[in-house]
This record gives structure tokens, sequence and C-alpha cells, in this order.
């Protein structure tokens, strides 16, 4: 049978001598851990992408955790964020971006892509890159640039070396988000 003992607090115990006030708060607290573990595995992840003029930040949320930078951008156009077109080659097959919200790139321009914690270039074909939990990606129109005046400042300043003509890609992006953040606040 089960014995109560009544003093400072209410204790059942089992004829086993099994204190199960104990089991209770060991069950639950392994039942929550394999909830958060659960929860954990299922977890999506959310990309933000910045496109010109970088006054809208453009949120996709819930995609997979193997989601390519393409995948994103159809999540986003499908939820009507954004418009884009790709050129595909094949194969294998590798998409470069060709036009977003109408804009194209032409002889003088393509879309570089931009992401990670310091905003460096990335590889062209959004369909191999895939975004990191919560990371940006800016996409910006930069000249198309001889492989001869790669390094050079004046003619290429987004790769320059020596940074003594351009500014680091992070602080224009932190430049444009405290910018659109003010204008949006009313300031």
């Amino acid at each position: 049978g089960i014995n109560a003992e009544y003093g400072d607090g209410f204790i059942f115990r089992l004829n086993v001598g099994c204190n199960l006030s104990a089991d209770m708060l060991k069950t639950a607290i392994v039942i929550l851990f394999t909830a958060c573990c659960i929860a954990i595995s299922f977890a999506e992840k959310d990309v933000v992408i910045l496109i010109p003029p970088y006054d809208d930040v453009i949120h996709v949320r819930g995609l997979d955790d193997d989601a390519s930078l393409n995948t994103t951008m159809e999540v986003a156009r499908d939820e009507r964020k954004l418009t884009f077109s790709v050129l595909a080659y094949d194969p294998p097959y590798q998409c470069v971006v060709l036009s977003i919200n109408g804009v194209e790139r032409n002889g003088t321009y393509y879309w570089q892509t931009l992401g990670g914690g310091n905003m460096k270039w990335l590889t062209p074909y959004i369909d191999t890159y895939v975004p990191k939990k919560k990371e940006a990606v800016l996409f910006r129109l930069t000249p198309w640039v001889d492989d001869a005046d790669q390094d050079d400042c004046e003619k290429n300043p987004h790769r320059c070396l020596n940074g003594s003509v351009a500014v680091d890609t992070s602080f224009w992006l932190l430049i444009s988000t405290i910018l659109a953040t003010l204008t949006r606040c009313g300031y």
C-alpha cells in the first residue's frame, strides 16, 4: 500500500521506498529536456535579404536548415516580397541573378552577393550558397571589372586591398541601415 507522511511537506512513499516527488521532478526534467531537443531539431531558420535602395528589409522565415539562397529568394517571391530572375547553367545546375525587382544586370553591372558576419563577397551562384540562421544577405549592383583592374582601388573600390580609398562594405551597410531606421521612425 501507500503510506502518507505529514510534517513540513506532504510526501508519498511506496512500500519499496520510492520518493514520488523526487521521481516526478526527475520525470518533468527529462520531459522538458526532450521537448527542447525536439524543438531545436525542428527549428527553422530565418534569413534577411537586403536589396537596393536598402530602405526595406525582407525577412524570410521558416526555412529548412539546408535551404539555399535561391530557395530563400523563391520563398520571398512566393510571399510577394520581391521579384527576381536567374540564368541557370547546366550541368551542374548553377543559378546567377539576372534581375531583382525589375532591375537587370547588364554589360556594365552585375548583381554581387554579400553575406556573413562581415558582409564578405559570396559565390555568384545563389543555388549553391546556403545562408546560416539569421544571416543577412545583401545584393548590390557592382561594375564589371577586368581581372587586370581587380586590385585597382579607383576602378574597383569594392575589392580594394590597401584600404586607402575604399571603406569597408559593412560600414556602408551600417550607415544605410541607421538612415533607414531613422527615416522609418520619423527623425
